[in-house]
């Protein structure tokens, strides 16, 4: 490997090399995709348009501010970032560029931290203890009033931001401070995005690429619209759109979807007679449990039938599957003849039944959704192939030729 140039000698570092403001501008770009994974439909958020950040919905607004925290504290009790931020954000609503009552404002913070005024601020929620923290700032920046002791002692790079927050209209200031919310990361921003996926029925495996990819289209667009001296605004449901289509590209295979709708009370009653039922009536489920039953039976056979036609599961798959679900009900009927010898037959089907619902089995290495496996159980069950009751079989078998 070649050598830098002056490598092995000792130099100051160039004031350029500041990783704190990389990681400033860089940690927009990730709390925007954040943003768009929690936000809710038809909502749009924005980068340098409203604030640092915002989110925008029917609601209201939320305008952000993000800061990286390497060293420092931003959320100290006299930190520039604090006060500044504060600052704007008083000037904002007394000069009416927004409505207080109706928007958020949220200071958010790669890393946690705190502070005795900022948890104060955070935690203000009434009109009572938003006014208690500005009287808790202002005792502790300027001294009590009304002689203001220590007010000539702030910082200079700080006291224009603190005579502004403190001097402003209280009431506008104290909706403000109603309004306002810490927000910390974890202290890598990247491994948070990675946390809300891990969230989504997506491959854990996948994760990191699918991370990566949408912060880089979310960067792209946002260059792309100030390039073009747009409003860097990108609407939730676009993002979602691409989010969805690169999840199918490289992770398509992971969950199944159902179509089914589960049925009405009314439409489910019409299906109590079938042996899969007579079989709960065998141990002595509660009604609720057969009506869930049905519906669990219902739309598992409308999604075996769909993902056939579709093509997304070949017909083979679900022999197979039924094949497993019958050797997992063997084993599990034999390990509950063992724990619960000697009791009753309704308690033992209880339990059997209790622990066969928990089953989880794998169609093509596909994720199922609840009610699959359960409905394929049933399935068997209404054709007597599995059963409860330890006499299932005896009492059913005449009802089935009947």
């Amino acid at each position: 490997m070649p050598k830098l140039k002056g490598a092995g000698t000792s130099r100051e570092r160039r004031k350029t090399e500041v990783p704190g403001q990389a990681l400033g501008i860089g940690l927009q770009y990730t709390r925007l995709v954040q943003l768009l994974l929690l936000a809710p439909p038809g909502s749009a958020c924005s980068m340098e348009y409203l604030d640092d950040l915002a989110q925008e919905d029917n609601k209201g607004v939320k305008l952000g501010q993000s800061k990286s925290a390497l060293t420092a504290n931003p959320v100290a009790d006299r930190a520039k970032p604090l006060w500044k931020t504060l600052s704007n954000w008083v000037t904002l609503a007394t000069q009416g560029g927004c409505n207080p009552a109706r928007t958020t404002f949220e200071l958010y913070v790669s890393r946690p931290v705190s502070g005795t005024l900022v948890d104060a601020l955070h935690g203000a929620v009434s009109e009572d203890s938003a006014q208690a923290a500005i009287l808790l700032a202002r005792d502790t920046l300027w001294g009590e009033a009304p002689s203001y002791v220590k007010r000539d002692e702030v910082a200079a790079e700080i006291a224009p931001y603190v005579e502004n927050v403190l001097s402003a209209d209280l009431a506008i200031v104290a909706q403000v401070v109603r309004n306002f919310n810490l927000t910390c990361g974890s202290g890598s921003p990247q491994a948070d995005v990675e946390a809300l996926l891990r969230t989504h029925p997506i491959s854990q495996s996948k994760i990191q690429d699918i991370a990566d990819h949408m912060s880089g289209v979310v960067k792209r667009r946002i260059d792309e619209l100030l390039e073009a001296r747009k409003p860097a605004i990108i609407s939730r449901d676009d993002f979602h759109t691409w989010y969805g289509a690169y999840v199918r590209k490289i992770d398509r295979d992971t969950v199944l979807q159902t179509r089914a709708k589960r049925p009405s009370n009314e439409e489910a009653k019409g299906h109590l007679p079938r042996l899969f039922v007579q079989q709960l009536d065998l141990i002595g489920m509660p009604f609720e449990d057969k009506l869930e039953a049905v519906g669990d039976y219902l739309m598992a056979a409308a999604d075996r039938t769909a993902w056939a036609a579709s093509g997304e599961v070949d017909a083979s798959s679900f022999e197979e599957l039924d094949g497993n679900l019958k050797r997992s009900w063997r084993n599990k009927r034999l390990a509950c003849e063992v724990a619960h010898s000697g009791k009753s037959g309704d308690v033992q089907g209880k339990a059997l039944y209790a622990d066969c619902m928990q089953v989880s089995v794998a169609v093509q290495e596909k994720g199922t959704p609840d009610h699959f496996v359960p409905g394929c159980l049933h399935r068997l069950a209404d054709d007597l192939t599995i059963g409860w009751h330890p006499d299932f079989a005896i009492q059913l078998k005449p009802k089935r030729a009947a």
